[in-house]
């Protein structure tokens, strides 16, 4: 790919050392931090799973969580992001099988859990192709444009109010949609997830997108090219407790969180954490898929849908101590 620039993003140690803090409930506090308890956590609870949230490393930097609306319908959620107090996130149906996991696009309000809108299945087009289902979307990602979902095999641009598909395209081998994040000067990056091997995240112009017809996106439509560790499930390019401005990457498994800084250090995370979003200085959400039923069964650590972190004292966390 001509003009691509492949970068390696590392990953170091970092020191074991311990933090501890007020724990505060509230929801929408800008400061404050854990472990919250599962009475904390606001919505309506799920009815399977442990009543105890798992304890985790750096547990004590989460402030707040927050179940997502249709828990017990089997929901897992694989992607979420924020804007103007509406967060949207994207699920699958945990009973279905991995070709037949249709998206499930829901926006809710943050502060009261209240569900605004549910669209199931999600349905567009492709250009002149045939419409056709999202499955599995794993990137939720918002700008001024609405509200960009990614999945494996496509990509597509929501309207925020009705979660409708306004526009798709197809993604062609290599470029992948496992998750998505915007990026330096507003640039769309598209991310692969590979369990094994590391993997490559695409970034994309985005009014370039939109004001072409070509409704294919492959590498060669790509501005740059980062490669990234394994396991990579979610992304998010800010500065965190002084760290950055850079990418920060979410590695997980349903028993395993890392967060990776644009420093290059490894740092313990919430287990399942996929999709991530700022809604403030320091005050950073992330989406898990471990404490949906579909893994609870399968015994899990028990984690909040959603959960915000103080980020303010990152460089104090502690390393993982779990593997992926």
């Amino acid at each position: 790919m001509a003009g691509v620039r492949l970068c390696v993003v590392g990953a170091v140690v970092a020191a074991l050392l311990t933090s501890a803090c007020t724990v505060r409930p509230e929801l929408d506090s800008a400061t404050g931090c854990g472990p919250v308890t599962y009475a904390d956590v606001r919505g309506h609870r799920p009815s399977y799973g442990s009543p105890q949230l798992a304890r985790f490393a750096n547990d004590h930097a989460m402030c707040a969580g927050r179940w997502v609306p249709g828990a017990d319908e089997w929901l897992v959620p694989q992607g979420m992001t924020i804007a103007d107090g509406t967060a949207y996130v994207a699920s699958f149906d945990g009973t279905k099988l991995a070709g037949h996991r249709l998206c499930t696009m829901q926006s809710m309000d943050l502060k009261s859990g209240e569900l605004i809108r549910s669209r199931y299945p999600v349905v567009g087009q492709v250009g002149p192709r045939q419409p056709t289902e999202c499955r599995h979307g794993g990137g939720v990602v918002a700008d001024e444009h609405g509200v960009w979902l990614a999945e494996t095999l496509r990509l597509w641009l929501l309207d925020p109010d009705t979660l409708e598909p306004v526009r798709g395209w197809a993604l062609t081998d290599p470029v992948r949609g496992s998750f998505a994040v915007f990026g330096k000067d507003g640039r769309l990056g598209l991310g692969r997830f590979r369990a094994e091997n590391p993997a490559r995240l695409w970034w994309f112009d985005v009014d370039a997108m939109l004001a072409s017809s070509a409704y294919v996106l492959d590498e060669g439509d790509a501005v740059d090219a980062v490669r990234i560790p394994p396991d990579v499930q979610g992304a998010l390019w800010a500065e965190l407790g002084g760290v950055g401005p850079g990418l920060w990457l979410a590695r997980s498994n349903t028993s395993c969180g890392v967060l990776v800084g644009p420093d290059g250090t490894s740092r313990a995370f919430v287990p399942g954490a996929e999709g991530m979003a700022l809604t403030g200085r320091d005050q950073l959400w992330v989406v898990s898929e471990s404490g949906s039923r579909l893994y609870q069964e399968k015994g899990r650590p028990m984690t909040p849908m959603l959960a915000r972190l103080d980020t303010s004292d990152i460089t104090q966390w502690t390393a993982p101590a779990c593997t992926l």
